[in-house]
């Protein structure tokens, strides 16, 4: 009845044989899985009103082994990740990857102090392939990352 840390893998879905990275962020829960490590974060996800996953972009950004910059007077957060880099403004649909414009469905948010990206737009730009984890009622509960 005991539960020992370390002692656990985690397997969600289908993984990719070929994953190197595999990344778990849980609804209302600061906790990441990074390649079946448990990495505490400070802000937890959750679903927006227009139904897209929201992430704090700086947990998301280093648990990809990037990084992520705010700068408060343009209102913007920079994500660099190898040679990718996407650049969101508050409260816009806008963004741009590598200079290139594009929109998304929804819009940076930030709360407490927090910025929050819709995690379809940042994992598939920078190649990952993004699970929905759906509890017994069919909503997000969670979400998986691979690459």
């Amino acid at each position: 009845d005991k539960i020992y840390a370390a002692t656990l893998s985690y397997t969600f879905g289908e993984k990719a044989i070929d994953a190197d990275t595999i990344v778990a962020m849980t609804i209302g829960s600061s906790d990441i899985i990074v390649n079946n490590d448990i990495v505490s974060g400070d802000a937890a996800p959750f679903v927006d009103s227009n139904w897209r996953t929201m992430v704090p972009v700086r947990a998301l950004s280093e648990a990809f082994g990037g990084t992520a910059e705010w700068d408060g007077d343009a209102r913007t957060v920079t994500v660099v990740n190898g040679d990718t880099t996407i650049v969101f403004t508050a409260d816009s649909d806008k963004y741009t990857v590598n200079d290139e414009e594009k929109t998304m469905d929804t819009e940076l948010t930030i709360i407490d102090g927090r910025t929050y990206v819709p995690v379809k737009f940042v994992a598939e730009e920078l190649g990952y392939k993004v699970t929905a984890l759906k509890d017994a009622q069919g909503l997000t509960a969670g979400v998986v990352f691979q690459k």
